[in-house]
């Protein structure tokens, strides 16, 4: 991807776009067309992207969770019939799986707009040529899975049919005299199929007159019965009505095709609501599943998040049992985050991420309320994820140098930054000297930039705001034997995830002596260290 792409698949990965767009993805052939439409809001459209979210927020506080998933199941079911209208509007005919899927389209819009009726921020899906759609198919109606081109489509179908069965009924006569003078020489009882078998050791004799050789094998011979002049007839004539049935029934079908074409500008309108209900109802499901609210979006002023959530680590950790804890912050220009490894440092960056691209793509996000810009680039540096083929070629330092490269050649005001633990790799010193300058730099730029540190004293060097996660309260006291996953839940019970803003640019501390302990190293090399920093600020 291009520097001047809106977000990377770096930077996507790390924040999680690819699980937002799986939760809200829509389940029909008409929401995936209404999907590939879909665009984010850019800096500018805030209006638009405000009223997108409320529109959404609306149906899911209007709407039960379990009428919405029944309804996002009934449109699921929902033949997809739009290939067939565009056949018929060339010309083309339709057959009976084509008719049944017309019939089962309006049975479904009915249906759903009966369990939608009076959602005003949901279109209409079965208007005026739905219903005529249904009532056109309705005499070919089988059970609740088939269609027959019942004979009251047509009077010339039903005589045409009429003719037919006749014609059969004297033939299958004629052909049935046959039968019963080859039955009887051959002395068997069963009819005969159009080919049938004799075995040899049956024969006393030649075959019966009107019996012919098909095909002959060592132990059977497979015949057929041989048809007289009558039969013949017959057979001729119930050959001519069967092309006279086929020829009707075209022209059935072809009667209804040009009907539903008359139609056809309705259906497609229905179509298309529909792909815009699926889409809708699927991001309100999501909505209202993960409590999420419109942000109130501005061109200029602070970031201001209260209790936003990352909703892809949310739903691990209640899926296992757990419970995340949200994090709220403001800034504007440039801010630190530091604390403790695992203390939420990296969750709290992609939850402003998060939300950012939620508010992007005019969903409500989720945190209790939000406040901020619609940003004309996002990009995530440092620790991450990372779809760069040249990894291999560079050192790790030089990739993040590159990334940082390319996303300052694209910044513009309101971009925003998320660096996590950037130049991790290189001396603390230089580390420390390349953070500050982005911050700086960037904040110049009237970019927003965040940064995750471990490094002391880069927000009062760059001037930024400074968070701290709050850490651990409270070690536990390790467990002989425990297991890794007992070890984490007991850490995470420790551990407040919480942030907060820091009066005077002070080293937090890492609490990283404390994990190593509770996580098994050695408690020799634990004592040693702890000596050795003892000595250090000495």
């Amino acid at each position: 991807m291009s520097a001047t792409e809106w977000i990377d698949r770096a930077s996507a990965v790390a924040i999680g776009e690819e699980w937002l767009l799986s939760a809200i993805e829509p389940r029909s052939a008409y929401g995936a067309r209404a999907n590939a439409n879909r665009r984010r809001f850019r800096p500018g459209e805030e209006r638009e992207a405000t009223e997108h979210a409320a529109r959404i927020a609306r149906v899911a506080d209007r709407l039960d969770l379990a009428l919405m998933d029944g309804a996002l199941a009934k449109i699921a079911r929902l033949p997809d019939i739009s290939a067939a209208l565009a056949q018929i509007a060339v010309g083309d005919s339709l057959d009976d799986a084509e008719a049944l899927a017309f019939l089962r389209f309006a049975d479904g819009a009915l249906e759903l707009q009966r369990v939608l009726e009076g959602s005003d921020d949901l279109p209409d899906c079965a208007g005026r040529s739905v219903e005529e759609l249904r009532v056109l198919f309705e005499r070919g109606r089988v059970g609740s899975h088939a269609f027959y081109l019942h004979d009251s489509f047509d009077d010339a179908l039903r005589s045409a049919r009429v003719r037919f069965d006749e014609a059969r009924a004297r033939f299958e006569s004629a052909r049935g005299r046959l039968e019963r003078g080859v039955a009887e020489a051959l002395g068997r009882s069963t009819r005969f199929d159009e080919e049938f078998i004799v075995l040899r050791e049956d024969l006393t004799g030649p075959l019966p007159e009107g019996v012919r050789v098909v095909r002959e094998a060592p132990t059977y011979v497979l015949c057929e019965i041989d048809l007289d002049e009558e039969s013949r007839a017959q057979l001729e004539r119930r050959e001519e009505a069967a092309r006279s049935v086929a020829l009707a029934e075209e022209r059935v079908r072809a009667e209804l095709a040009r009907a539903i074409s008359a139609i056809a500008d309705g259906l497609t309108r229905a179509t298309t609501a529909i792909g815009e209900i699926d889409l809708i109802l699927s991001a309100a499901a999501w909505a209202r599943r993960f409590d999420c609210r419109p942000a109130a979006l501005e061109r200029t002023g602070e970031i201001q998040i209260v209790e936003g959530r990352w909703l892809p680590l949310q739903e691990r950790l209640e899926s296992a049992g757990g419970a995340f804890v949200p994090s709220s912050i403001a800034w504007s220009g440039a801010a630190i985050v530091t604390g403790p490894n695992m203390g939420g440092k990296s969750v709290a960056l992609r939850t402003v991420g998060f939300i950012a691209l939620c508010a992007s793509l005019g969903l409500p996000v989720p945190a209790q309320s939000a406040r901020l810009a619609l940003p004309p680039m996002i990009r995530w540096l440092g620790i991450g994820p990372d779809d760069e083929t040249r990894g291999a070629l560079l050192s790790s330092f030089a990739e993040e140098a590159v990334r940082l490269r390319d996303a300052f050649r694209a910044l513009a005001p309101r971009s925003l930054l998320l660096v996590d633990e950037f130049a991790r790799t290189t001396t603390p010193r230089e580390g420390f000297a390349i953070l500050v300058a982005a911050l700086q730099s960037a904040r110049e730029r009237d970019a927003d930039i965040i940064a995750a540190t471990h490094l002391a004293g880069v927000a009062a060097a760059a001037g930024a705001r400074h968070f701290a996660v709050r850490g651990l309260r409270g070690i536990p006291t390790p467990s002989p034997g425990a297991d890794i996953d007992r070890l984490l839940a007991a850490l995470a019970d420790c551990m407040d995830y919480r942030i907060e803003e820091l009066s005077e640019d002070r080293r937090a501390s890492s609490d990283a002596l404390a994990l190593a302990s509770l996580l098994g190293v050695d408690e020799e090399i634990v004592l040693r260290a702890r000596s050795i920093l003892k000595t250090m600020a000495e």
